[in-house]
């Protein structure tokens, strides 16, 4: 599965956290290309924002506040996996590939998902599936 998490880069001081979502390095050379970044809030307990995955688009996805539920799958091979995420946790970044299914599920009363996908969405490269 085309999938990963990794434990972000995070220096802190008394002024607070500075968090490294990604650096330029851990992208492989067919992935520099830029595609856009953006944040997802999630207004109350149980919203569920994702049930799509993508044919070309890889993303990768960081919590900056709340806990959430992230369910990932395989379309093509039906693998699926499950995992609480956490803003009060250790950072991870999380990495999606094409055809990985995604969908998260607020837990908290509020929460905020940054994401960057290394191609511009689009409506012809977006497939709907729910998964959650």
């Amino acid at each position: 599965m085309d999938f990963s998490i990794e434990n972000c880069e995070t220096h802190s001081d008394k002024r607070g956290k500075l968090i490294v979502f990604l650096k330029s390095a851990e992208l492989v050379p067919e992935k520099t290309g830029f595609g856009q970044i953006y944040y997802a809030s999630f207004s109350k307990k149980g919203v569920v924002r994702g049930n799509h995955y993508h044919k070309r688009i890889s993303e990768w996805f960081v919590v900056v506040s709340g806990t959430l539920k992230m369910t990932v799958r395989d379309m093509r091979t039906g693998e699926t996996r499950t995992l609480i995420m956490s803003a009060r946790q250790k950072s991870r970044q999380i990495k999606i590939g094409p055809y990985i299914a995604h969908a998260f599920q607020s837990l908290s009363s509020r929460a905020v998902l940054l994401n960057y996908s290394d191609r511009q969405w689009s409506k012809k490269d977006t497939l709907y599936k729910k998964i959650l």
